[in-house]
């Protein structure tokens, strides 16, 4: 995507780091009735002033700026598809839709690979393929994947090394390239208009 030159009368490239710290943080894990509960981020007011470095009243100026440019959703106050895609944006030459299909290719591999180990307590449970690659361009800047693992199926026989183990699997998937670009199911849910496609496991 192109960025404009200014995002709610910030400079465009602060903004873009605000929304990939923001993206990059881990949600918090809480317990309820003995089960795990992921919390939901939120890009508050306190949270653009913070990452932007502005006082309260411009930063509540801010975020009802994204929220009208929408960057954000104002009912959930979470990146918006058009926010998700600023978060990853970087600046460099496009691939072709082969090289991309490599890319995506080996990422399915690790997929299989990752979950034929018997002993494994998390797995991939889904993949699917949203973005650029998806709406079938011919050059593409990355690769944008929700990625979702089995952790939060474990239910009552959660453990924190299980969430250990999802963040040593994500750092394996972000390992294979630079192009990719993965987000988790939680930003899917936030994200449920965006048109996407499983590409792991196949659908029949």
């Amino acid at each position: 995507m192109d960025i404009p030159d200014k995002i709610a009368g910030q400079d465009a490239r602060k903004v873009r780091e605000l929304f990939k710290t923001f993206t990059e943080q881990k949600s918090e894990l809480d317990w309820k009735e003995g089960a795990p509960v992921l919390g939901v981020r939120q890009m508050t007011a306190d949270v653009i002033s913070q990452g932007l470095g502005l006082p309260q009243v411009e930063a509540d100026r801010v975020q009802a700026a994204l929220i009208a440019e929408g960057w954000i959703e104002q009912d959930r106050l979470v990146p918006t598809r058009k926010g998700m895609g600023l978060a990853q944006h970087i600046d460099r030459p496009k691939i072709s839709r082969a090289d991309a299909e490599v890319i995506l290719g080996k990422v399915l591999q690790w997929a299989r690979s990752t979950n034929a180990k018997a002993d494994a307590r998390v797995k991939v449970k889904a993949i699917h393929l949203y973005g650029s690659l998806e709406r079938g361009a011919d050059h593409v800047d990355d690769i944008d994947l929700f990625v979702e693992f089995t952790t939060m199926d474990l239910d009552m026989d959660f453990q924190p090394e299980d969430m250990e183990r999802e963040d040593e699997l994500c750092e394996e998937l972000s390992a294979i390239s630079d192009r990719l670009s993965p987000s988790s199911v939680f930003d899917r849910m936030s994200m449920d208009d965006v048109p996407m496609r499983q590409v792991f496991p196949p659908v029949d």
